[in-house]
């Protein structure tokens, strides 16, 4: 079995414990945050991630991934200072005032989103795709 299909295999195995230990309403404030947070963290980046790839030399890449990771915390910022500023009126706009609380853990989720992805692109540069399984698996299972 690939790193990939156990990864997609763990999430179906827990689904039946899961649905016992939360109700539809927490994972439906679930799903609407992890849609507010996925939102911004494709932004986390710039996506220069994306270039992690393309340099000949591994300096210019790392630098790249210096700088994936100094806009991730920029952008992780910034969106802690409207969550702070805004958070009434984000709840307001979402529909559901349970989500006010945790829309303070958005940045966090932002930063360590765009950290994750510097990384990944940055182990697949290096070829180091056993790591990369390993993760999947992990990643699932959290």
């Amino acid at each position: 079995m690939t790193g990939t299909s156990i990864a997609q295999a763990i999430p179906l195995a827990i689904s039946p414990i899961l649905t016992r230990i939360y109700t539809p309403e927490d994972f439906g404030i679930f799903a609407l945050y992890m849609s507010v947070a996925s939102m911004i963290a494709v932004t986390a980046t710039g996506r220069y991630e994306l270039a992690i790839m393309l340099p000949k030399k591994d300096d210019d890449a790392m630098n790249i991934v210096a700088l994936s990771i100094v806009i991730s915390f920029f952008v992780s910022f910034i969106t802690l200072l409207i969550v702070f500023s805004f958070n009434a009126q984000i709840t307001h706009l979402l529909g559901n005032p349970e989500i006010s609380f945790w829309l303070y853990f958005i940045p966090i989720t932002v930063l360590l989103t765009g950290i994750y992805q510097s990384f990944n692109y940055w182990i697949n540069r290096k070829k180091e795709y056993g790591r990369l399984a390993t993760n999947k698996v992990i990643q699932s299972g959290t």
